[in-house]
C-alpha cells in the first residue's frame, strides 16, 4: 500500500508507481510549476520530509539538475520521481509553485 501526505494535508492512499507531479497537481490540487517534465529545468523541486526510501531512484539528469540548483539532500524533482510503496510526506516549497500572471 502506498500513501502520501502533501504540505501537511491528510494521508491519501495512492497507486504505487504514481508520479509525484501527478499526485501534487491531481490529488492535492497544488499548482506546482513544471516546464520540461524530464528533470532538466528544476522548476518542480519538492522536499521529502519522510519516506525517501519509498521513492524511485534518481536518474543522473535529476541528480545533476538538483546539484545545479543547490537543492538540499532531501529534494527531488516531482516530474521524474515515482512513489513505489509505503508512506511519503512531501512539502512543496513556495519557489516551486506556479506564479500568477501579472
Amino acid at each position: 500500500m502506498a500513501r502520501v501526505r502533501i504540505n501537511g494535508g491528510p494521508w491519501r492512499r495512492v497507486m504505487p508507481g504514481s508520479s509525484l507531479l501527478g499526485l501534487i497537481r491531481g490529488r492535492a490540487g497544488i499548482p506546482i510549476h513544471s516546464s520540461c517534465g524530464l528533470g532538466n529545468c528544476g522548476s518542480d523541486i519538492v522536499l521529502i520530509l519522510s519516506g525517501m526510501e519509498h521513492l524511485s531512484a534518481p536518474f543522473p539528469t535529476e541528480t545533476r539538475t538538483l546539484a545545479a540548483e543547490g537543492a538540499p539532500p532531501n529534494a527531488r524533482l516531482s516530474c521524474v520521481t515515482k512513489l513505489l510503496d509505503g508512506d511519503v510526506e512531501i512539502e512543496v516549497p513556495d519557489y516551486s509553485l506556479e506564479q500568477p500572471a501579472a
